[in-house]
Parts: C-alpha cells; sequence; structure tokens
C-alpha cells in the first residue's frame, strides 16, 4: 500500500490518501520537483507538486540524487550537531525518481479544483458512521 501525504498550504492541513500499484506504476519514472495531476489521487481539477518521499525501507529520497534506486552519499552536517563543525557522514538516500519501490509520496497543492478538500473528508466521515 502506498500512501500519499498532500499539504495544503493556504488552510495548514494535510491529507492522506491510500493510491494502488496501478497508480504508482503510472507515476514511475516521475521526478521531484514536477507537477502532477489531481486525477491519479481521485481529485480531478487539482495539481500538485511532489515534494519528497520514502521507499518501502525507509530511506528518504533526495531532490539532487538522480537516479531510481539507493546509494550511500557522503554528506557534511554544518548545523544542529554539538561539538565539530562538518562532521561528514556517510548515509544511504533513495533518487528523485519515482519507482516501484515507493512507500509514501509527499505532495502540495499548487492549483486548486473546483470541489473544496474539507467538503469531501465530509462526506467520507459521514459514510463510514
Amino acid at each position: 500500500m502506498v500512501v500519499a501525504v498532500i499539504a495544503d498550504r493556504n488552510s495548514g492541513k494535510t491529507y492522506k490518501k491510500d493510491i494502488s500499484e496501478d497508480v504508482l506504476g503510472s507515476l514511475a519514472g516521475r521526478k521531484i520537483g514536477e507537477e502532477i495531476d489531481g486525477i491519479f489521487f481521485e481529485m480531478p481539477g487539482y495539481k500538485m507538486k511532489l515534494t519528497g518521499g520514502s521507499a518501502n525501507d525507509g530511506f528518504p529520497m533526495k531532490k539532487d540524487l538522480s537516479i531510481m534506486g539507493k546509494k550511500r552519499i557522503l554528506i557534511t552536517y554544518n548545523k544542529g550537531r554539538k561539538g565539530k563543525n562538518g562532521v561528514r557522514k556517510r548515509v544511504t538516500f533513495r533518487g528523485n525518481t519515482i519507482g516501484s519501490d515507493i512507500s509514501q509520496l509527499n505532495l502540495v497543492i499548487t492549483q486548486y479544483g473546483t470541489k473544496p478538500l474539507d467538503a469531501k473528508e465530509e462526506t467520507e466521515e459521514k459514510g463510514e458512521q
């Protein structure tokens, strides 16, 4: 099961959508920073920007790593660490391209559709009770 976490910057809320493996297959090859149509997430009229995600084993996607798999890279920590500045560490990241091993996608709404998100959530809650 793949989860899409969609952030709405206007209201400050996030929405979680479960997406199927078929939809993930149609999104394969897209990269971080690309705009994705909301029809993939049952939100017609919306446009979303892919901002990140994580793989099945928990490794986060990195925007400037242009591969589909995982890679261990040497990064430098400058801020947020006590003691020595410029500590270098080898860390595993996943590339910026969507593949079959993705478990979470992070998206931000860039264009809104005609149907508000809150109304859609309320109708789903009423249907469950």
